[in-house]
């Protein structure tokens, strides 16, 4: 069994990730954002293998601390799921510097501020991996253009994923992407009331994506980039 973090674990994406591997038994450190529901796993009936934490992703400081808590309590631990984003639409006049920077603290921080800390622990112990979350308009030019704050940050995950690769190369250490398309949530159902949600990507599926390549079946690959797209 693995012992895994969860960044993001409170959206809907990390609850059915969370979801997901504590049923198979795997233990899981979900990191939840400052503010969101505190019983949100404790009412789980696999409560007992979720430890759920609140603290602030974007502060260096406090995620180096999360995650080297997390190592002395379990050195097992040998993967991260990094989910936390936002998103914020503009075109590049419409985009503001404090725009992007909201945008890079959520997207892009969250997941560096633990990849950083985390790496140096899976070079000393010869294992781990990492999945991001990457999005449709960092590597589509046409949809980025009008969302350009949030293209922009998410763009710099894929990089990011770039240098996990070749760092951790014959290290036993790789990063993987996953990009859904649009994701099956209330909340975008309730925005987009007339678009074809069955299109769409669930949770669910996403979460069987990440359970694929963090399983025996995915061991093989390599600089991972999978676009999980359904029909939209």
């Amino acid at each position: 069994m693995k012992s895994i973090i969860v960044t993001g674990a409170a959206g809907n994406m990390g609850q059915a990730v969370v979801k997901r591997f504590a049923e198979d038994g795997h233990k899981i450190y979900a990191a939840l954002g400052l503010g969101e529901n505190s019983r949100l796993f404790s009412e789980s009936p696999h409560a007992a293998s979720i430890n759920a934490q609140f603290l602030n992703l974007t502060d260096e400081t406090v995620s180096e601390g999360y995650v080297k808590g997390i190592i002395a309590q379990d050195p097992a631990v040998d993967t991260a799921l990094c989910i936390v984003g936002g998103w914020q639409p503009g075109t590049l006049s419409e985009t503001t510097g404090y725009e992007l920077d909201k945008m890079l603290k959520l997207n892009f921080y969250t997941a560096f501020n633990i990849v950083r800390p985390l790496m140096e622990f899976f070079e000393r112990q010869g294992r781990g991996q990492f999945i991001f979350i990457g999005a449709r308009p960092a590597i589509n030019p046409s949809e980025g253009k009008n969302q350009v704050a949030y293209a922009l940050s998410k763009s710099l995950l894929f990089r990011l994923a770039e240098i996990v690769n070749d760092q951790g190369k014959f290290k036993n250490i790789r990063a993987s992407v996953v990009i859904p398309s649009l994701l099956d949530t209330p909340q975008n159902r309730a925005a987009m009331p007339d678009a074809p949600a069955g299109e769409w990507v669930t949770p669910d599926s996403a979460a069987e994506t990440i359970a694929f390549l963090l399983g025996e079946k995915g061991e093989n690959l390599r600089e991972t980039v999978i676009k999980l797209y359904n029909q939209a």
